[in-house]
């Protein structure tokens, strides 16, 4: 493993598994390994990173840190600030949905009573935008300087010329940021996912933040003004890269018969939801299952969202065997929370393979419908109530601010009820190219491009 004189040191702090997918398996640290050491602070185990040392030849400093949880007040401000901005943001958008970006805890009486209390400030700062960064500020001073302290005497002994959060969500690394900021040491945070500045949940303060598109950029500008537009840089996202490296790539027959497949066959994809997003998911797949189930030539791949594996599927799989095939996501999920879960590299390759060797994918109102886009295959969107709930509504769902990124754009195919399905199915069968034809204006507009260049984007940016 190279040992030459490295002139940079980064400190990545990986909060969670989804930085792993994105930023570590990712061309990024190609990029810097030759002129920097990588030093990794993360909640998560050591193993979670032995993949990332493998695949780019390196040897990693890695940290186990335990992140700090705020205090009360610390939380509390926090709180009441991020609902301000919900009401200003669906305010300024005129999109009322963005208010469902609130949720109140469940079973937590305690926590319940703080965001009681949060939403009545919440709502009373909400008229005044300098009073919504006043208590932010507040709310930033009410950090234990101990804890402060403590990460500046590590950084110190460290000495990392710059800091990269992989995402901004995360509360618990605020102190480090204070810390790196009295020391003058560079921080620049990745924003996490297309759908998350108007959701207000910019946890943790950096010198730079490092978005997606120059839609996001704008949205910066819109959500958080006070934020300088050079402090705003757009570089892409790595994750969509993966999709043009062919040593990803498994031959037809051969991933046919790993998954127990029909090669012969059309494939199309499922891909679920979390259940909150589609607590109704199932209804959707059997809905799916039985319109196409006397089409011959078609078997469905289903692929469960990452983080769901429950058994709410396993009726309508064991119903529909012959014609569906789960093939499930190959994360590490040795874990209680979310957190802990991250995907392994061979998960990386068999959503590559799926995009590749899929005619199509449906779901609702997944990123898929990117992943597919980049290998040219149109996404069908289901856009019916699969049941009546009082609690969640398709039109609310498609309402969301990311989805405006699609107005004036055939960017998905559309299916407004189950009578529909058959019919979309076969047309994205027999002419891929006549439906969802803006897929790719869509890409471009949610992701810089080209694609195969972000990650040396952002290495620079890291730099």
């Amino acid at each position: 493993k190279s040992k030459m004189n490295k002139v940079n040191k980064i400190l990545f702090l990986v909060p969670d598994g989804v930085g792993i997918r994105n930023f570590l398996y990712s061309k990024v640290l190609y990029y810097l390994k030759e002129t920097t050491e990588i030093i990794i602070w993360s909640p998560l185990p050591k193993t979670a990173f032995s993949h990332v040392e493998e695949l780019h030849n390196i040897s990693i400093n890695y940290k186990s840190i335990k992140l700090d949880s705020e205090s009360f007040l610390s939380r509390f401000f926090r709180e009441s600030t991020t609902y301000a901005r919900l009401i200003i943001n669906s305010k300024k958008q005129k999109n009322k949905t963005i208010l469902l970006n609130w949720r109140r805890p469940k079973n937590n009486k305690k926590l319940l009573v703080l965001y009681i209390f949060a939403e009545l400030l919440g709502r009373i700062i909400s008229n005044n935008y300098k009073l919504v960064l006043f208590f932010e500020k507040i709310g930033v001073k009410n950090w234990s300087n101990t804890k402060i302290e403590k990460y500046q005497r590590e950084l110190l002994e460290l000495g990392p010329n710059s800091i990269f959060i992989t995402h901004q969500r995360v509360a618990g690394l605020m102190p480090i940021c204070l810390a790196a900021n009295r020391l003058k040491i560079k921080t620049s945070t990745a924003i996490y996912s297309w759908d998350n500045l108007p959701k207000a949940r910019l946890c943790v303060k950096a010198n730079y933040y490092l978005v997606w598109s120059s839609w996001m950029q704008q949205e910066m500008k819109d959500y958080y003004p006070e934020i300088e537009e050079s402090k705003v840089l757009c570089v892409g996202t790595p994750q969509f890269e993966f999709y043009s490296q062919d040593d990803m790539l498994v031959d037809r027959q051969i991933f046919a018969s790993a998954h127990g497949l029909d090669s012969n066959k059309k494939w199309i994809c499922y891909s679920g939801d979390d259940i909150t997003t589609s607590p109704h998911d199932p209804v959707f797949l059997r809905d799916v299952a039985k319109a196409i189930s006397n089409i011959d030539e078609v078997q469905i791949i289903f692929r469960r969202c990452p983080v769901d594996f429950s058994n709410r599927y396993d009726d309508v799989l064991e119903e529909y065997n012959q014609l569906i095939i789960p093939i499930d996501p190959i994360w590490n999920n040795k874990s209680a929370n979310w957190v802990g879960y991250f995907s392994t590299l061979e998960d990386i390759s068999l959503q590559v393979n799926l995009a590749n060797h899929c005619n199509s994918v449906i779901n609702l109102g997944s990123t898929m419908a990117h992943d597919f886009a980049t290998q040219n295959k149109p996404c069908l969107y289901l856009k019916y109530d699969p049941v009546k709930d009082i609690d969640i509504s398709i039109n609310s769902i498609y309402s969301f601010q990311h989805f405006r990124s699609m107005i004036g754009l055939e960017a998905v195919l559309w299916i407004n009820s189950k009578e529909e399905i058959l019919e979309k199915v076969q047309q994205s069968l027999k002419s891929p190219n006549s439906v969802a034809v803006d897929r790719q204006k869509w890409l471009e507009k949610i992701v810089l491009h080209p694609l195969n260049k972000n990650s040396l984007n952002i290495a620079k940016a890291i730099l």
